[in-house]
């Protein structure tokens, strides 16, 4: 009767063991993911923890259900390392795109500013990849902001400017990856006098 008090004891310590575990786990695991969307690889330190949290829950595991604790330990060090470097190589990957994307709006830039008809200029573009928004500045050179018709200029937004945004593939891939498309409109002093916002939702209105 007292051996199966001690096995029981002893099991519910190594339940709550997995418990606290796998909370380790899940935070350490939030750690490395979390900056590795945004393209930034795993700390060098973050390795041992990944390695020690998975070989101490593995080992609990195997210990829980009868088998050696060792083996364990080293199947779960094992299966740390690989996640550790597939997180690096998910942050290597996201880099790589976000880096493409920005040299893509540098090349446009280096085209800037254009006019783009005998009113309205296009100055900059801008994107914030971690906010998702794409930002096309523009410029009405024959108005100060008190001269420009802010209906007139929402009427125009509506019926050509979102239409044609809409049905450009390159944009769609940018939807597709949930970015705002923006429009910012200033005046020939270069103050602000509207913006308008394009979302994926938007074009099937």
């Amino acid at each position: 009767m007292e051996e199966v008090v001690k096995s029981n004891k002893k099991r519910r310590l190594l339940i709550l063991a997995v418990i606290f575990l796998s909370l380790s786990l899940l935070g350490q695991f939030s750690a490395i993911l979390i900056p590795a969307i945004t393209g930034e690889a795993p700390a060098v330190n973050s390795l041992g923890g990944m390695i020690l949290w998975t070989g101490l829950l593995f080992l609990s595991v195997w210990s829980l259900n009868g088998k050696k604790k060792l083996v364990g330990f080293i199947v779960g060090a094992v299966v740390g390392l690989l996640v550790n470097f597939s997180v690096g190589v998910f942050a290597g990957y996201n880099n790589a795109k976000f880096d493409s994307i920005a040299e893509a709006v540098e090349a446009s830039n280096a085209n800037l500013p254009r006019m783009i008809d005998d009113e309205t200029r296009l100055d900059s573009v801008a994107i914030d990849q971690t906010a998702k928004q794409y930002y096309f500045r523009m410029s009405l050179v024959d108005f100060e902001k008190q001269e420009i018709d802010l209906e007139f200029l929402e009427e125009n937004f509506v019926e050509f400017t979102k239409p044609s945004t809409c049905e450009i593939t390159e944009f769609q891939v940018f939807f597709s990856e949930g970015y705002t498309i923006n429009y910012v409109y200033s005046d020939k002093t270069a103050q602000l006098v509207s913006s308008f916002s394009i979302q994926a939702g938007d074009c099937g209105e």
